[in-house]
């Protein structure tokens, strides 16, 4: 039988080194989270919180995440993991609970789907060496965004990244103009923000981690796609990737968004890995 400790339990001392990797986002944002073992080994983490702590609903509604750290567990007990994390979220009263698989997973994503789960998206791990040069046009401008522009750029992120075929990114887009002040700072200290002109005119957004080496999103203008501003957009986030050492570049496309993927093969990215984002939503009474 698996035992949950929370993270303020005394036994769970010793298992916080195991679970860092895992746990790092809520201990930045001092969430709840506990961790599920096996015969004292960790298995799993369930984080508790409230929105926007996946931005998938409004503001201060109770949510929760799930972290599988185990493969190749055995059904019986990816059952049990799944059965003992919905009940860890309902008990904190979360209206809804994720957790995302490689698409190969299919024991445990048969395990959640069990429980109530379902597919609410599916995503391509892409990658691209970063070993040529990246040299965007100069018809665009790239302006990196300070901190106190955020609002102004998740305002125009809502623009240009519309129209999305990923169901998350759409959700998403729906909470951003709620997004509270200090995550909006902890998001800028995470990543590099940029507003992209053409003619003066602003014409798509970008954002990127160095230290990941991940381009997080590009979006364009929806009257101004097709016309190639999205493979320079890429071009400089590619640049700016390799020029802070990072040796490969990734990203992630829901497996729908045929344009995009169209886009990444020209420039030589390749398929990495294939996910499956999954939720369980309560449903209304």
């Amino acid at each position: 039988m698996l035992k949950a400790y929370s993270h303020t339990d005394a036994d769970a001392k010793s298992l916080l080194p195991q679970v860092s990797k895992y746990t790092e986002m809520a201990t930045l944002m001092k969430l709840p989270f506990w961790i599920l073992t096996e015969d004292s080994k960790p298995i799993g983490i369930v984080t508790t919180g409230k929105e926007p702590m996946q931005m998938l609903a409004p503001i201060g509604t109770p949510v929760a995440t799930v972290n599988l750290i185990q493969k190749n567990l055995n059904p019986k007990i990816l059952d049990e993991f799944a059965s003992q994390s919905l009940k860890l979220a309902l008990e904190k009263e979360a209206q809804h609970a994720t957790i995302e698989f490689a698409s190969d997973e299919k024991d445990a994503i048969n395990s959640f789907l069990k429980a109530d789960f379902r597919v609410l998206a599916e995503t391509f791990t892409m990658t691209l060496p970063l070993d040529r040069d990246f040299d965007p046009s100069e018809d665009l401008q790239f302006t990196q965004a300070e901190k106190k522009e955020m609002l102004r750029w998740v305002t125009a992120a809502r623009k240009f990244l519309a129209g999305s075929a990923d169901v998350v990114i759409e959700r998403i887009l729906e909470q951003l103009t709620d997004f509270p002040k200090n995550l909006l700072e902890m998001y800028y200290s995470l990543e590099k923000f940029y507003f992209v002109d053409k003619d003066e005119r602003g014409v798509g957004i970008l954002n990127f981690s160095p230290k990941a080496g991940r381009i997080s999103n590009i979006g364009v203008d929806p009257s101004k796609r097709g016309q190639g501003i999205g493979r320079q957009i890429m071009m400089f986030g590619l640049k700016k990737l390799k020029a802070a050492d990072c040796s490969q570049a990734k990203l992630r496309v829901h497996v729908d968004n045929k344009p995009a993927l169209n886009l990444y093969n020209s420039l030589g990215f390749k398929v990495a890995e294939r996910r499956k984002f999954l939720i369980w939503e309560k449903r209304a009474a």
